[in-house]
């Protein structure tokens, strides 16, 4: 099937008695706007563009209840929007995953979350390692051990020099 036989089966500007189009475009409020027929179909030269077969019948392909004359009805919109440079509304492949994207994203929205808690986690390596205290050449800042064992048994004695320190 091909976008002109879809014209000759499906648009209301197409008259079949001496093979013209009307070019009639219907307004929001089901009134003409123009009308100015041509001698012959614009579809049937290809590059061509059809504003009505744009409108009223490119949408019509998902409402073909036929399983094989719907394939046949999409292949012929997908032959109109090669020849005309139209954007195909199908969507995109992931580049990672393949699955379908929304227009306008890098990734899918489940490899997008991934790569943005993995983005998430290497900001948050690269500043504890360029904090001071994670440096490779400078030893931890802090207690340590020392500062650690200092107050163990202060409580009960008097003066530090009693205090009893322990062993290990």
């Amino acid at each position: 099937m091909t976008p002109l036989q879809i014209a000759h089966a499906h648009c209301a500007n197409w008259r079949k008695d001496n093979d013209r189009c009307l070019d009639a475009i219907i307004d929001d409020d089901l009134q003409i706007r123009r009308c100015l027929p041509k001698p012959k179909c614009v579809l049937g030269t290809p590059g061509q563009r059809c504003a009505y077969f744009e409108e009223c019948l490119l949408p019509m392909g998902r409402s073909i209840h036929d399983p094989a004359y719907r394939q046949q009805f999409e292949e012929a919109i997908r032959q109109y929007r090669l020849a005309v440079n139209l954007p195909s509304p199908e969507k995109r492949p992931c580049p990672t995953c393949n699955r379908g994207m929304e227009p306008r994203r890098r990734f899918c929205p489940v490899c997008a979350a991934v790569k943005r808690r993995a983005s998430t986690r290497a900001a948050f390596r690269k500043h504890w390692l360029a904090s001071k205290q994670l440096t490779q050449n400078a030893p931890l800042a802090g207690k340590g051990l020392r500062g650690h064992f200092e107050g163990v048994g202060m409580e009960t004695a008097d003066t530090p020099e009693t205090a009893v320190n322990c062993p290990h």
